[in-house]
């Protein structure tokens, strides 16, 4: 497998929750302002006609699932779920949301699997591949973004400005774990090694890249029963 999983700087134990929620708050708000959630919406559209509640896959840290919620219909339930000791007992499309990287290989298999064995529908999207273009933009676009929005991130935080201008955490470990998000992320051939002994006879899966419009690509996997088409 390609992907390499490399623990970032935010997740681990001993860095401080509240410059955590900085790093998210920032990310959330970075993608919406660029609209860099809305090439997501095709391949998640593709599996909404066969669903009625939208079952989201967190993990914490990171922009997920709240920079698409105004381009999905309030017809759909949302329901949260949490990552550790995943069962899939909601019946619905089960969405992942620039998060599937923070998975370690055994955790993805296993969510993946139990969502197979359920024969629920899946949706896996990520904003970001290993493009020069990609790695230019989060180890020298972002950080300096960081630095000239700080005051304009909501909800504004007297932290956030601190760990921005006197401090520089923000920036510094923007950049670092954008970067290595980078070699975190699941390629579509890693995708494709996760679902490869799961019957396609019974269960249609299909992975790739599609462009974002912005000179990138996102990443996407797509999981559905057959007997739901």
């Amino acid at each position: 497998m390609k992907r390499k999983h490399i623990t970032q700087i935010n997740e681990r134990k001993w860095f401080p929750q509240s410059i955590r929620t900085c790093i998210h708050e920032f990310m959330t708000w970075f993608v919406g302002v660029v609209k860099a959630a809305k090439p997501f919406m095709p391949v998640i559209e593709e599996a909404l006609p066969n669903v009625k509640k939208i079952i989201i896959i967190d993990k914490e840290s990171g922009a997920g699932f709240e920079t698409i919620d105004g381009y999905i219909d309030q017809k759909y339930d949302r329901v949260h779920i949490d990552s550790k000791n995943f069962n899939a007992s909601e019946n619905g499309l089960y969405l992942s949301v620039n998060s599937f990287h923070k998975f370690q290989t055994k955790e993805a298999k296993q969510i993946l699997t139990e969502i197979y064995n359920k024969n629920q529908p899946i949706v896996i999207v990520e904003g970001n591949n290993d493009s020069l273009w990609q790695v230019f933009g989060m180890i020298v676009i972002v950080p300096l973004t960081v630095f000239v929005t700080a005051f304009l991130v909501k909800p504004f935080r007297v932290n956030r400005l601190i760990f921005t201008y006197i401090i520089p955490i923000l920036p510094i470990v923007t950049c670092i774990d954008g970067f290595l998000a980078l070699f975190k992320l699941y390629a579509p051939i890693d995708l494709n090694e996760l679902t490869s002994d799961l019957d396609k006879n019974t269960y249609h899966w299909k992975s790739g890249k599609l462009d974002n419009g912005r000179g990138g690509k996102i990443i996407y996997l797509i999981g559905q029963p057959l007997n739901n088409n």
